[in-house]
């Protein structure tokens, strides 16, 4: 039976613990206010109708906003027709970077250009051969955290972020630790932005985008991206074949072109700019391993009983099962990527509605993930609710962690092995508490993160 089903039979279980929500209005926010509130956290915009009606439309002095959580419509709009669909112009702006390359500021055929070229430096195949090094250094991590004095306090996004720098620096450039300080960077890239980003600016002014705060110190790291592809073009590269040089060597199936320099700086830039995405899922997973001691204690024992005590492989993690459960649904009620905005180039349809050529259009996974119509109980913990058997009259399009579509995140293979990796390797080897008496509240634009940190403790298992 479907969630919408269950939704309408099923009463709520026992009481679980309040999550982290940001305030949820009861009512839609006036113009003024949601210009305020958006740029600062776009999730704390979502009132009461948005989790009730699968298509809403609003109207702005900028224009028609349709927020559509339909999984019919989804589909339309990122995976049936995305060319109609572009992203809006402050998004663009903010990955235009050198050149204006790079593939969250690209649309029409250079995007699906640079896409057909970057894809199979990123595909399942061509990472696995980084994952056994991935699976040592979050084991480094592992003794790291294990060697701390007890009751030892650390933010937990801060460590993480230590881990998920080393393990992408190596995935991006092998042993050059070069690579690291740029990662870091981008990693808060493109931080919040302020109002002035959501109003329009005529392209003759976005020149001014180069001194912005979230821009500064970027040029810095390209002539240092120069220096490493030119590396992995030269004939005497004795390197391994890391990121850079997949991308550096890969060439177009269809026109045989390989990417410029300039092409190559801002895709990687841009890459950057996302490699942090697991890190979110991360942090939210191991609070809800804080919350939820059954969830820990099932997930322990399957850790248990499928790795006796040994390091993970990646011919493992198929096996567990109750671990990429887990791993869903947290992505549910905390996706990485909350929010996609996109503006419609001509006249179209969808679920009934007609959609104006200059419309906005929000389809925001912190909204489907929670909808009252999809999902039964949808502010519920409940990682069983993507077992096969109630998952089986789920829409492909009421999930959508990574997105849909042509234009589904490249590294979204990469970043569930990270994942999982980390659960997999950590939690097998210590359990992590909350420090009481904090205040944890989500915070989103370009990703999900507690706005304040998260205080943790650890313990050996």
């Amino acid at each position: 039976m479907s969630e919408i089903g269950l939704a309408a039979m099923t009463a709520s279980p026992d009481p679980q613990p309040a999550l982290a929500m940001p305030p949820r209005p009861r009512r839609p926010l006036s113009t003024w206010q949601l210009i305020r509130t958006f740029p600062d956290n776009a999730v704390a915009v979502c009132d009461e109708e948005l989790f009730e009606e699968l298509v809403v439309e609003r109207r702005f002095p900028w224009g028609r906003v349709f927020v559509i959580s339909d999984p019919e419509g989804i589909h339309h709009i990122l995976f049936a027709n995305p060319d109609n669909y572009v992203r809006i112009p402050p998004v663009r702006r903010a990955f235009a970077f050198t050149s204006g390359g790079g593939m969250n500021h690209l649309e029409g055929e250079d995007w699906y250009r640079h896409r057909r070229m970057v894809n199979p430096a990123l595909e399942h195949r061509a990472i696995l051969a980084d994952l056994p090094e991935t699976i040592r250094l979050t084991e480094e991590m592992a003794e790291h955290l294990r060697a701390l004095p007890s009751g030892q306090q650390f933010e937990i996004g801060r460590t993480l972020t230590h881990l998920i720098t080393r393990t992408t620096g190596h995935i991006f450039a092998g042993n050059d630790r070069r690579i690291d300080a740029l990662l870091l960077r981008l990693g808060r890239f493109p931080e919040n932005y302020g109002p002035l980003d959501l109003l329009p600016l005529p392209r003759w002014l976005y020149f001014l985008d180069r001194w912005r705060r979230p821009r500064s110190g970027l040029e810095e790291y390209c002539a240092l991206l120069d220096e490493l592809f030119a590396e992995r073009r030269s004939e005497n590269y004795a390197g391994g074949n890391d990121l850079l040089w997949r991308m550096a060597t890969a060439r177009d199936r269809e026109t045989g072109r390989q990417l410029s320099a300039d092409e190559l700086r801002d895709d990687v830039l841009t890459l950057a700019a996302g490699a942090q995405a697991p890190l979110r899922a991360m942090t939210w997973g191991f609070y809800l391993l804080t919350q939820f001691p059954e969830t820990e204690r099932r997930l322990h024992a399957e850790l248990e009983a499928v790795l006796r005590g040994r390091t993970p492989g990646t011919e493992d993690f198929s096996r567990l099962v109750y671990l990429r459960r887990f791993i869903d649904e947290t992505m549910r009620l905390y996706p990485p990527l909350p929010v996609m905005l996109r503006t419609a180039l001509r006249d179209d349809d969808t679920c009934g509605r007609h959609i104006p050529k200059g419309s906005f259009i929000a389809i925001m996974p912190w909204v489907v993930h929670r909808h009252r119509k999809l999902w039964s109980d949808p502010d519920r913990f409940d990682p069983e609710r993507f077992a096969p058997d109630r998952a089986a009259g789920r829409s492909r399009y009421a999930y959508i962690p990574f997105s849909v579509g042509p234009r589904t995140c490249v590294a979204a293979s990469l970043g569930m092995a990270e994942i999982q990796i980390a659960f997999a390797v950590l939690a097998q080897r210590l359990r992590f508490r909350l420090v009481p008496g904090q205040t944890i509240e989500p915070t989103a634009w370009s990703t999900l993160r507690p706005k304040r940190g998260i205080m943790m403790t650890v313990e050996p298992r």
